[in-house]
């Protein structure tokens, strides 16, 4: 498999959370040997956790299916550039190479918007994930595809007003 095949499974997972009720965000983790051993959606409005980006799904998975949160020797897909809570969260999992379709400006220039010239593509390299060892972070596989899906980003309810919590007594 290619890293366009890899990055059609990520669609599926996108396109699985959004069937589901998440937003069109999905991830894979690949191994050594080609094989997707993770995926993963966003589903951060459903699980009411601000946490469960597509990336950090297929984390969380991969380590439940590994016993380990060391996963030195996968790649991360995902269909969106990734924030830097799931880039962070990469490389706390050191994983050493993420590809992603869309970049953020692809779908709302003010999504995870940074002061200053920033890009995943550039951070990666400054993370060091064990003896000298730099993540590579590399975007636009599949990329008009991958913003496709979320073309309609802006019409659902993905953002609601927050209600203020009952009082404690």
């Amino acid at each position: 498999m290619k890293h366009n095949d890899y990055m059609r499974a990520a669609i599926e997972a996108a396109k699985h959370a959004e069937h589901t009720g998440g937003v069109a965000i999905g991830a894979v983790l690949v191994d050594e040997n080609g094989e997707i051993v993770a995926a993963g959606g966003s589903v951060v409005g459903l699980a009411h956790d601000p946490t469960a980006h597509a990336e950090i799904n297929a984390i969380r998975n991969a380590s439940k299916r590994y016993e380990s949160s060391d996963l030195y020797n996968l790649t991360l897909y995902s269909t969106l550039e990734p924030c830097h809570m799931c880039l962070s969260a990469a490389a706390w999992a050191r994983i050493p190479r993420v590809y992603f379709g869309a970049y953020r400006k692809d779908v709302d220039e003010s999504l995870f918007d940074i002061l200053g010239d920033f890009s995943d593509e550039a951070e990666g390299g400054r993370m060091n994930l064990r003896e000298k060892t730099h993540m590579k972070v590399q975007g636009g596989i599949l990329e008009n595809e991958c913003a496709e899906l979320l073309a309609s980003y802006h019409d659902g309810p993905h953002h609601v007003e927050v209600l203020s919590p009952e009082p404690l007594t």
